[in-house]
C-alpha cells in the first residue's frame, strides 16, 4: 500500500495441506486424450503392465499403466528428447500442468492447477429450467456450459403458485388450488360455492401469503382467477423456529405483512462453531494437551491431534514491503527481533521463518517496475527462508528483504497466505526454497504446528468484506484467478490455524477484515493487538509469544 497506513501483524498458524510433488499422479492433458476424461481432471495411461502411480510402485519395461486415479486410456508413457525440459500444458477444466523430462526421456507430470471452469470440454449435462422442465447443456471450450436445446417436459405452473378453479366441482363452485413441487397444480380446499352476479365484473382480492390475484365473472355467474402474486413468505399468526448461534434454535412469529420475525434468545446452543479447533488437556495425563475439532453439532467431540506432552511449532514472520509498511516494518524490526524473534527460538521445538508480500504487477493493483521483474516490481509473495532455528540466518535474511511499491491501498495478503498453505505459485511470485522432507508453500515441519505472524498496515483484496456480502476489493483480470478468502478460511479452519493480528492503527475497512476473519476462524477478538506506538509492539510481542508457548504446550 502507498496511499494511508494500515499497519497490522496477523500470526496466523497456516494454512492447507501441502503441494503435490512434481512427477506425482499424471493429470488429463487435454491434446494427448484417446479416451474418456475423467471428473478430478487426471487421466490414467493404461500401457499394459506395472503400476506407475507416483507412489513408488512397480515400473514394468513392457509397457507400464500410469494410474491417475481415472482409469482412462492414453497408450504408452509419454517420450521427450530433453532430460531436464519443463514445459506447461493444459490440463482438467482450463488449467494447467508443468511436466519435467526425465532421465530416462518420458515426461513426468505435476498436479493439474489454476482451473478456472466448472466443467471438462466436450462434456454434456442437463440444466432445470422453467417450470420443472430440463435443458441440455455442453461444456464450451472455455469449460464452461452452455444451452444446447430448448427446455422441454414442463409442468403447468410454478411451484407454490397459487390460484382457484372450478375444475373437479360442481356447477358453481369452485376450489383452491396450489402447485406442487411437481409443477402440477393441486387442490387444498374443499369445493364451496362461488357464484358472482355480474358477468364481466373484474376485480382484485387478496390471496395466499399476503399476495393479490385477479378474478373474473364469467357468463355462468361464476368467478374465475388468476394466478396469486406477490406472496410473502409465511401464513401471518403462524409460529416456527430458526437455527441461530452455535447449533441453537430461536423462535420465529409470521407478522401481517408475511414476513418471519425472530422472538426471545437463541436457545440449546452448543458450545463452538462448527470446524474450530482449540488445545486441551481434557482427557489427557498430567502436563499433556490435544487438539479438539468443533463437530457439526457444535461440541468439541472430534479429536484432531492426541494426547501430548509438547509439539513443535513453526512461525514464519509474513512482512508486507509495498509503500509505507516497508519504513514501518524497519522501525518496527529492533523490537520484534527482541521481543518476538528471539523470545520464541528460546521455546524448545520453535522454528522462525520470514517471508514478504506486496501486490500482484498489475495496474491499478501494484506495480510493474522498471524492467520488471526487479526488486522494486510488486510481487504477492516473495519466499525469504524456511522456518529455522538459526537467529543469524533469520537476521541475515531480513537486512537484505525486497522494497516493493505497491499500487492501490488493498493488498494481496489472502494470496501470501493462501502460498504459504502449499496454493500454486503466479507467475509474479517466488516461492521458498524447502529443505527435504519438508510440505511445499512455507516449508513447514510435518510434525509442527503452524503459525504466520503477519505485518501490513493495509486492507484486503478478496478478503472477507465487513459491510456487506460477497469479497472486499475482488481482482479482476487477473489470471489464473487469485485465491479468494473463503477458501483460505476454510483451509486454515482445517488445519487448526491461529491467527494473531497486530494492528498498527489501520484505517477502515482493515480493523473490521481483521475482526472478521478472526470471527470466522472462531477466535477471540483479543487475538487483534494493537501496536501503533514502540511500546505496543514490545507488549504485543510478549502477547504472541505467550499465545505460541500455549500452543507447543510449554
Amino acid at each position: 500500500m502507498n496511499v494511508s497506513k494500515l499497519g497490522m501483524v496477523v500470526v496466523i498458524g497456516v494454512l492447507v495441506g501441502a503441494v503435490s510433488a512434481c512427477g506425482s499422479d499424471k493429470p488429463q492433458v487435454a491434446p494427448e486424450l484417446d479416451g474418456a476424461i475423467p471428473g478430478d481432471g487426471s487421466v490414467g495411461l493404461d500401457g499394459g503392465g506395472g503400476d506407475v502411480d507416483g507412489g513408488g510402485s512397480d515400473v514394468d519395461g513392457g509397457g507400464s499403466d500410469v494410474d491417475g486415479g481415472g482409469g482412462v486410456d492414453a497408450g504408452l508413457p509419454e517420450a521427450c528428447t530433453t532430460p531436464g525440459a519443463i514445459e506447461s500444458v493444459p490440463c482438467g477444466m482450463c488449467g494447467t500442468v508443468d511436466r519435467f523430462c526425465t532421465a530416462e526421456l518420458v515426461w513426468a507430470y505435476g498436479v493439474c492447477g489454476g482451473e478456472s471452469g466448472v466443467c471438462l470440454p466436450g462434456t454434456t449435462s442437463t440444466e432445470s429450467c422453467g417450470m420443472c422442465g430440463a435443458r441440455p447443456t455442453r461444456c464450451t471450450a472455455s469449460c464452461t456450459w452452455e444451452s444446447a436445446g430448448e427446455c422441454g417436459g414442463e409442468g403447468s405452473c410454478a411451484p407454490g403458485t397459487r390460484t382457484r378453479s372450478g375444475a373437479g366441482c360442481g356447477a358453481g363452485e369452485t376450489r383452491e388450488l396450489l402447485c406442487s413441487d411437481m409443477c402440477n397444480f393441486e387442490p387444498v380446499s374443499a369445493c364451496m360455492a362461488d357464484a358472482c352476479p355480474t358477468p364481466g365484473a373484474l376485480e382484485q382480492e387478496p390471496c395466499g401469503m399476503c399476495g393479490v390475484r385477479d378474478r373474473f365473472c364469467n357468463a355462468s355467474n361464476v368467478w374465475e382467477y388468476g394466478i396469486c402474486s406477490g406472496e410473502g413468505v409465511c401464513m401471518p399468526g403462524t409460529m416456527g423456529t430458526e437455527s441461530c448461534g452455535m447449533c441453537g434454535t430461536q423462535t420465529t412469529r409470521c407478522t401481517d405483512t408475511c414476513t418471519w420475525t425472530t422472538f426471545g434468545a437463541c436457545m440449546a446452543e452448543g458450545s463452538c462453531m462448527p470446524g474450530t479447533t482449540t488445545r486441551t488437556s481434557a482427557g489427557c495425563g498430567a502436563g499433556q494437551t490435544r487438539v479438539l475439532r468443533c463437530s457439526a453439532a457444535c461440541g468439541f467431540t472430534e479429536e484432531v491431534s492426541p494426547c501430548s506432552s509438547a509439539r513443535n511449532v513453526d512461525v514464519t514472520l509474513l512482512l508486507e514491503q509495498a509503500g509505507s509498511n516497508s519504513s514501518e516494518v524497519t522501525a518496527d524490526l529492533p523490537t520484534l527481533t527482541s521481543r518476538c524473534i528471539m523470545p520464541l527460538l528460546a521455546l524448545s521445538g520453535v522454528n522462525v521463518g520470514v517471508s514478504y508480500f506486496a501486490d500482484f504487477p498489475i495496474s491499478p493493483y501494484g506495480s510493474a517496475g522498471s524492467g520488471f521483474p526487479t526488486t522494486m516490481a510488486d510481487r504477492p509473495f516473495e519466499g525469504g527462508i524456511e522456518p529455522t532455528g538459526s537467529a543469524s540466518a533469520i537476521a541475515t535474511e531480513v537486512m537484505s528483504r525486497p522494497s516493493f511499491s505497491g499500487g492501490d491501498a488493498p493488498e494481496a495478503t489472502v494470496e501470501a497466505l493462501a502460498i504459504l498453505g502449499g496454493s500454486p505459485l503466479p507467475s509474479s511470485a517466488t516461492g521458498l526454497s524447502c529443505s527435504v522432507g519438508r510440505a511445499a508453500g512455507g516449508c513447514w515441519r510435518s510434525s509442527a504446528a503452524r503459525v504466520v505472524v503477519m505485518h501490513t498496515d493495509s486492507p484486503i483484496h478478496n478478503g472477507p468484506n465487513p459491510t456487506g456480502t460477497g469479497l472486499y476489493s475482488p481482482y479482476t483480470g487477473i489470471t489464473p484467478a487469485p485465491a479468494q478468502w473463503p477458501a483460505v478460511r476454510d483451509a486454515l479452519r482445517a488445519s487448526g490455524t491461529t491467527l494473531i493480528v497486530l494492528d498498527s492503527a489501520s484505517p477502515s475497512p482493515a480493523p473490521a477484515q481483521f475482526d472478521a476473519m478472526l470471527t470466522d476462524l472462531g477466535q477471540p477478538l483479543t487475538d487483534r493487538l494493537d501496536i501503533s506506538t514502540t511500546s505496543a509492539v514490545g507488549t504485543a510481542c510478549d502477547a504472541v509469544v505467550a499465545r505460541v508457548r500455549a500452543i507447543a504446550g510449554l
